[in-house]
């Protein structure tokens, strides 16, 4: 009798744990219906406070406001976006597809303790009314594309004046700014990391216009900058022996940069034997490198000067990467300063002036070195010959103590054969004074 008590107790506990738990099941069950249910109004309230706004108010809306309902918190969240006639869902930046006639507005409603279940989401469509958008006013859209072509978001965008507007694009790539007043205005855009095609890091600003009662759209072109390592010899006399040389700079241009090549520096302009140029755009096609810091350093421009074809090198840029080590041949100059044409001067100051090349603050572009135990130019009394230069021409200064000499018109632009200039301090056209 009293197993059968026992089992009959066990029994009855197994079945009042079940049938408490189908209780429990059933009380969340209804209170999660009870909590969606109060977001989906909440979501609902939000839809309809949208539809009383203005068409321009609506444009790119992003806002958060908290709502305690029932002693939980809920959070939701608004937005409007104008997008295309033709399928009513689609942001206006698609080919094709540049109108935007209709207003995308979404509430989303989150709330405390809603775990893993998705938010309650609503959204609707409207549509402005005859006369609700100034017809002097226009639509602005703006396109943001890596160097691939894929849509690039996150840029950042402004403009205040004559009307104001500020957003970024979205995963598409897309902005649209619509009920603008029309004119002409300088927008301010922005992507951290990244580089416009002449390499420059952000902000940019690019001029757009915007016209009465029509979309306007620009397309910006942003992406990872790479690397060109590039590394100089020049030919020793006019042997077939090349030897490492040293640069101070490097321009690299290509086809597509707005302004024309750009010029990397060493620190300090100190000349060393490999120079990275960075940051650069990687254009599809590639990137033309050579010595120097201007166009008129260029050995081969028009592609007329075979000779001078050693002088440049070629290097697809990889984004974000830097691409393959490329080589470049300098022309050579061979200073030698004597005393009286034949006894070297160690420890002369020979300054090499680039007679067609001028620096950022519009002055000639200049390179000083001292002069060895052979009365060369080097970078220290003790130090080799350095004698590779950029293609062009110069004005060599050469002193020590109180005497000068000075040779102008120098051609270094040989690329078979190094070009020898011997100036002597008490010679012909000698002076008293200093180089610069």
């Amino acid at each position: 009798m009293l197993i059968e008590v026992l089992v009959s107790a066990l029994v009855i506990t197994i079945a009042a744990g079940a049938v408490l738990a189908l209780i429990t099941a059933n009380t969340r069950s209804a209170a999660d219906q009870r909590v969606h249910t109060a977001a989906y109004s909440l979501g609902q309230e939000d839809q309809a406070q949208l539809r009383s706004m203005r068409i321009s108010s609506l444009n790119r809306l992003k806002r958060t406001y908290p709502v305690v309902l029932g002693g939980r918190k809920y959070t939701v969240e608004s937005s409007g976006l104008f997008v295309n006639n033709a399928n009513g869902t689609s942001s206006s930046c698609a080919a094709g597809e540049t109108s935007a006639d209709y207003v995308r507005i979404t509430s989303t409603v989150r709330w405390e303790g809603m775990g893993a279940r998705p938010p309650v989401v609503i959204q609707s469509i409207v549509s402005p009314s005859n006369g609700s958008l100034d017809p002097s006013h226009g639509i602005l859209t703006v396109i943001a594309k890596n160097a691939a072509g894929g849509p690039l978001g996150g840029v950042g965008l402004s403009a205040s004046s004559p009307g104001t507007f500020s957003g970024s694009t979205d995963s598409t790539g897309c902005a649209n700014f619509a009920d603008l007043p029309s004119g002409s205005y300088t927008m301010t855009s922005s992507a951290t990391g990244f580089v416009d095609f002449q390499g420059n890091f952000s902000p940019w600003t690019t001029a757009v216009g915007v016209n009465p009662s029509t979309t306007q759209s620009v397309t910006l072109y942003y992406d990872l900058p790479g690397t060109i390592p590039v590394e100089f010899k020049y030919r020793v006399g006019s042997s077939e022996e090349f030897k490492a040389a040293k640069s101070d700079s490097v321009l690299v241009y290509n086809a597509e940069m707005p302004k024309g090549g750009r010029a990397y520096l060493t620190t300090g302009s100190i000349p060393e034997s490999l120079v990275e140029a960075t940051p650069l755009y990687p254009f599809k096609a590639a990137d033309t490198v050579y010595a120097g810091s201007c166009e008129s350093n260029n050995p081969n421009p028009k592609g007329e000067n075979p000779a001078g074809a050693p002088g440049m090198a070629t290097a697809i840029v990889p984004a974000g990467e830097k691409a393959a080590k490329v080589k470049v041949q300098v022309p050579a100059l061979n200073v030698t300063v004597t005393s009286n044409g034949s006894t070297p001067v160690t420890g002369a100051r020979v300054t090499i002036t680039d007679e067609s090349c001028k620096d950022a603050s519009n002055n000639k572009v200049k390179r000083v070195y001292t002069t060895n135990a052979g009365g060369n130019q080097a970078a220290t009394t003790t130090g080799p010959i350095e004698p590779g230069l950029p293609y062009g021409k110069y004005e060599v200064c050469a002193s020590s103590g109180n005497r000068r000499i000075i040779s102008t018109g120098v051609s270094v632009k040989s690329m078979t054969a190094a070009t020898n200039l011997a100036l002597n301090l008490n010679g012909s056209g000698s002076a008293s004074g200093s180089c610069p």
